[in-house]
């Protein structure tokens, strides 16, 4: 189970993979457009809602194939006594100044990405006009987009789109905070099989599950329900930790 992740020790001692660390100090450093790409189940998500935000909202979007550009602009939704307009996402965001999360955004395409990048555009040249009502619109200040994907190679991504976030970070392990959720005997094996070759990693959700149902069910039994083709790797693992404390 070897990994290559490399960790820095934070201001407040605590040990802090580099991926995550860059991430924080591009935050802190005010930076207002972030990519985070790589393997799934590594917390991606859940670190654009949770930091950074300055106290202000976040709303997350996720991307899919079928989606249209309504998710992030508006649209009008029947109601008891007729119809009531619902405020996109995108243009909550910008109205609010909060993050906007962007989830699985190389699914994007067509109309969605084309608006996509209006919204993601720097403050200088963002703009959006409300057909209904004529309103013109920019981001307000503190408005902020976090995009994640689980692609590996970010040539699978529209330049154009690639253009709007200046700091793309691969993201090889889960968060520390992410794997404090995880009893202790499970973080380490957590954070080194998340990154390794499609059919032999396990996500940090699959440890979550384990160590949900491994009280009742057993390690062996809770083991072949979750981790299926790694099953005997992981059961042979947690038993000579087992022996060895």
């Amino acid at each position: 189970m070897n990994t290559t992740t490399t960790t820095t020790t934070t201001t407040e001692g605590r040990h802090m993979p580099d991926c995550w660390r860059n991430f924080h100090d591009a935050l802190r450093a005010g930076s207002d457009r972030v990519l985070l790409y790589g393997v799934p189940g590594t917390g991606k998500t859940t670190a654009g809602i949770k930091y950074g935000t300055n106290n202000r909202n976040a709303y997350r979007l996720t991307c899919t194939s079928d989606m249209t550009d309504e998710r992030l602009t508006g649209f009008w939704k029947r109601v008891k006594d007729g119809y009531a307009y619902h405020e996109g996402l995108g243009i909550l965001a910008w109205r609010e100044g909060a993050r906007l999360v962007v989830d699985e955004i190389d699914k994007a395409s067509g109309d969605v990405l084309g608006t996509l990048l209006n919204l993601l555009d720097s403050p200088e040249s963002a703009q959006w006009r409300n057909d209904d009502t004529g309103e013109i619109l920019t981001p307000s200040v503190g408005f902020s987009a976090v995009a994640t994907t689980n692609v590996e190679d970010l040539r699978d991504l529209p330049e154009a789109l690639l253009d709007r976030f200046p700091i793309a970070i691969r993201i090889d392990t889960p968060h520390p905070d992410a794997l404090d959720r995880l009893p202790e005997n499970l973080r380490h094996m957590a954070s080194q099989l998340c990154d390794r070759p499609e059919g032999e990693r396990a996500s940090l959700r699959a440890f979550l599950e384990f160590a949900r149902i491994s009280p009742v069910l057993g390690i062996e039994s809770s083991a072949r329900m979750v981790f299926r083709n790694m099953a005997d790797e992981i059961i042979e693992a947690l038993l000579v930790a087992q022996v060895t404390q």
